[in-house]
């Protein structure tokens, strides 16, 4: 895992009860067959429903006593047919939504890849691994500015810099110029 901090302190203390959604262990063990820490960390740690920001594919997720908390909106049905999808990258294996964008896992190596409608790139590579996808989701729920604050122009660029800070420490992706996903979303993310 790339993202090497203190996940049992973020999901117990940090997140509020059914805001991490895991996945089955034989559903996270299909998506990530080569990588097995990958498919623990998704089975045990999962990824932040962050109000809504990540939406995990319905038939990945744990049994119904695995979901306590997580309310519907958490959940999403798969895009087109739900199957893998062969790419000029390689195969990918649909794990959810982010931002109205389907999340995928390539099926060899682990890395998480978004397919965004309103981009001119068909699939992206954002994350070296789910660790770091996850990181990324919770540190932007985090920092979102509750609803009762009126955020000025300086405290977005503030709130941006935290959401960066030290994410190439862990993954040089999701910021890393050649990725773009990231970048649009914080660009739009004062008007969410």
């Amino acid at each position: 895992m790339l993202v090497r901090i203190d996940w049992r302190t973020v999901t117990e203390e940090h997140v509020a009860p059914g805001g991490m959604l895991r996945l089955d262990p034989a559903a996270a063990a299909r998506l990530w067959p080569h990588h097995p820490d990958a498919a623990r960390f998704a089975a045990e740690v999962g990824i932040p429903h962050a109000d809504g920001l990540f939406r995990l594919l319905a038939g990945l997720a744990a049994a119904p006593s695995g979901r306590t908390g997580a309310p519907a909106r958490a959940f999403t049905d798969p895009y087109g047919d739900g199957e893998p999808v062969d790419t000029p990258h390689g195969r990918l294996r649909q794990l959810g939504e982010v931002y109205q964008s389907t999340v995928y896992v390539h099926a060899d190596d682990g890395t998480i890849w978004i397919s965004d409608p309103d981009h001119e790139v068909e699939y992206e590579r954002v994350h070296g691994d789910l660790s770091s996808f996850s990181y990324l989701v919770y540190k932007t729920a985090v920092e979102r500015p509750g609803p009762e604050e009126s955020p000025t122009p300086y405290d977005w660029a503030d709130i941006d810099e935290i959401i960066r800070e030290g994410m190439d420490r862990w993954d040089p992706l999701p910021f890393g110029g050649t990725t773009h996903f990231w970048e649009m979303f914080l660009d739009s993310y004062p008007m969410l």
